[in-house]
């Protein structure tokens, strides 16, 4: 361990931020995942894949894998570890290329949705629309 955490005696999350041989470590997202609160974004990527009800039928995430930002839904599935490094790899870099990075909206659309909202909002109904009272 790099680093020390109050969960360590606890913990059996394969991987850790604090440790530094986590680069060579694979996740399922049946496994368990870090408990601490200040973690990296990859850890929040966990979390959202734990959320969507993936499974070990999912495949496995590698840490480049969960430290693209992309789009996390329902479908999400990871790589198969079966295979030489050859393929490992050659699955890592198809899967980075179906999973593109999310674009940081520019100024005018976060503008746009900002105004949306607030038109939504300010609507009797607002976003209840349709849930009887």
């Amino acid at each position: 361990m790099t680093g020390k955490c109050k969960y360590f005696d606890s913990c059996s999350a394969p991987m850790c931020p604090k440790d530094g041989g986590v680069i060579k470590t694979a996740w399922f997202a049946s496994e368990p995942i870090c408990r601490l609160h200040d973690v990296p974004r990859w850890v929040k990527q966990q979390r959202k894949i734990a959320k969507t009800g993936a499974n070990e039928t999912a495949g496995c995430f590698t840490l480049p894998m969960l430290e693209r930002h992309c789009v996390i839904g329902k479908k999400i599935s990871g790589i198969d570890l079966d295979g030489s490094e050859t393929e490992r790899k050659d699955a890592e870099r198809n899967w980075l290329d179906k999973h593109p990075p999310i674009k940081p909206k520019s100024g005018e659309e976060r503008e746009k949705l900002a105004v949306r909202m607030r038109t939504c909002w300010a609507k009797p109904e607002g976003l209840l629309r349709g849930i009887p009272s």
